[in-house]
């Protein structure tokens, strides 16, 4: 199939706003694929060129791209980069620019879907001295080979600003009404996979196999997410009586996947830290007696020789970390406080209920300092409850209420559990825009667009701006997490791709016809930044609307 097909299917998405649409146009077009080319068609659509789970990222910075449509239209970098600062899109102007060249000469226009797979699978892998040249080379032959049209989506796709609407919502309707599946067995299918390529390529080989999807080792699982309550009535409330009552720990969810002597750790963004944490695979492999287990933990930071725990920041700098791994391990050494059990040796249990979920946890662990089960308690009682309470906002972040009798929903937010913090001023929130600064921020961005997720369409909603609670090193941090993501850039500001998570507290919710949410923050200020978390898991509309009551 030639990628000048799939460009016309774009161009139709583009004209529309509506998801049944979108779906019924995905769909028809789904239908025609033959299996072997589906997978990755699927992801094109939404922008992506890997799966979820994969840990390979393009590296394509906006003065490549430039570079790479200024050789592909015999133009130079300095013009490509003032047109695309007039036109506020690169794929716009790479449209344009292409455009003028085959004004002047004859291209190839016959890229097809399984060679733009293979080019594009070749630059991940491409580091070192030179990896700019070759990338730049690879990128520019890509745009050479297909129409104006198709090097602005192209392009678009290369930095990750599709501008479609299609999300993975829109794609689970389009292969459910493709195949005449069940959408929720489809979300089912993904959650337990985290690849929408692998789902669509299995319903079209078999569409059988989605009704019973299984798990397998290695291959992280969409972690069940935590609703907030605001009260310990409320939170029993959601959860039934008795619950099961955990410490809510300051540190970082961890999914654990072993089997034999080989363990990996990946975080709920599905990102891979077993290298940055060897102590803890070294405490795992003398604490668990299973030989294949999937559960999934906290893990917290400790002050060394002191025993006291650290708050996440401390252990931030241990997930970005590539170098001096040991020494880090020795400046902040971690414990592992374990919670649910997904997988042991052959069964899987995530249809079964959390109490037996945690009995046979609780068996496949040898407890000692660095390996434990979250310390808790089973109750109805409200005054034991308050106490557990108490105890977590000490030194954590409070306690977490689970239902007894329910089974583990992958990458849902569906109740089974509740989190009750010190009190419900935060929100995870996501940086969609960032202002340039004055004064003593002149040098850097010095404001930030904070958006809510609507879940139905995926799309963020403004909902107020942030420019306090920044230490030096965070505000650093952030200017360099911005200077990636940046796919637009304006006079005062510059347009992000929604992927940098922040956890904010606030003074109040109030309804505000500025921002696209309808509400806005008052008095925002950042706590941290969420490096743990996915833009999905940001805070969304229904979440403000029941906050603001």
């Amino acid at each position: 199939m030639l990628f000048n097909e799939l460009v016309r299917v774009f161009d139709e998405l583009s004209k529309t706003s509506k998801r049944i649409e979108m779906a019924n146009i995905l769909s028809a077009f789904f239908k025609k694929l033959p299996c072997d080319e589906l997978g990755f068609i699927v992801l094109l659509c939404m922008g992506k060129i890997f799966p979820h789970n994969s840990e390979k990222e393009m590296g394509i910075a906006n003065n490549l791209m430039a570079e790479a449509i200024a050789l592909a239209s015999g133009s130079t970098k300095e013009t490509v980069k003032k047109q695309w600062n007039i036109y506020g899109d690169i794929g716009e102007t790479a449209k344009k620019f292409m455009k003028s060249k085959k004004q002047s000469s004859l291209v190839n226009e016959e890229l097809s879907i399984n060679e733009l797979k293979n080019v594009l699978q070749k630059i991940p892998g491409t580091s070192g001295k030179g990896s700019s040249a070759i990338k730049l080379k690879l990128v520019s032959k890509l745009l050479s080979m297909t129409t104006p049209l198709g090097a602005m989506y192209l392009t678009r796709i290369l930095i990750g600003s599709m501008r479609t609407g299609v999300g993975q919502g829109v794609v689970r309707d389009a292969l459910a009404k493709s195949f005449n599946a069940e959408p929720s067995n489809i979300e089912t299918a993904y959650n337990l996979c985290a690849d929408y390529s692998k789902v669509a390529k299995n319903l079209c080989e078999n569409p059988e196999l989605i009704k019973n999807p299984k798990i397998s080792i290695f291959n992280p699982i969409n972690m069940m997410l935590f609703l907030k309550a605001d009260s310990i009535g409320k939170a029993f409330e959601r959860v039934g009586k008795p619950a099961r009552i955990e410490i809510k720990y300051d540190g970082l969810r961890a999914q654990v996947h072993k089997d034999g002597e080989k363990i990996m750790i990946f975080t709920r963004n599905l990102d891979s830290i077993t290298a940055q944490f060897p102590d803890a695979v070294s405490a795992i492999k003398k604490s668990v007696n299973a030989t294949k287990i999937i559960f999934e933990c906290e893990i917290v930071g400790f002050s060394p020789g002191m025993n006291k725990p650290l708050p996440f920041q401390y252990l931030s700098k241990r997930i970005k970390r590539k170098y001096d791994i040991e020494k880090s391990a020795k400046e902040i050494p971690v414990k592992l406080f374990c919670f649910d059990l997904l997988l042991l040796e052959s069964k899987e249990y995530l249809n079964e209920k959390f109490i037996d979920r945690h009995e046979a946890l609780k068996k496949s662990i040898n407890e000692n300092e660095a390996v434990m089960l979250a310390k808790g308690i089973t109750t109805s009682n409200e005054s034991d409850a308050e106490k557990l309470f108490n105890e977590g906002i000490k030194e954590q972040e409070g306690v977490m209420f689970k239902s007894l009798i329910a089974n583990y929903k992958a990458g849902s937010r569906v109740g089974y559990g509740v989190k009750l913090k010190t009190h419900m001023k935060e929100l995870d929130l996501v940086i969609t825009e960032a202002f340039f600064g004055k004064g003593r921020r002149k040098d850097w961005f010095g404001s930030y667009t904070l958006s809510c997720i609507n879940l139905d369409n995926e799309e963020f909603l403004t909902i107020g701006k942030l420019g306090t609670g920044f230490s030096d090193e965070q505000l650093k941090e952030m200017n360099e997490l911005v200077k990636k993501a940046i796919i637009k850039e304006e006079s005062d500001k510059v347009i992000l791709k929604p992927k940098i998570v922040v956890e904010v507290e606030y003074e109040e919710i109030q309804k505000s016809p500025t921002y696209k949410s309808g509400y806005a923050l008052r008095f925002p200020r950042l706590l941290r930044i969420r490096h743990d978390k996915t833009p999905k898991e940001a805070s969304d509309l229904e979440m403000i609307k029941e906050l603001k009551g």
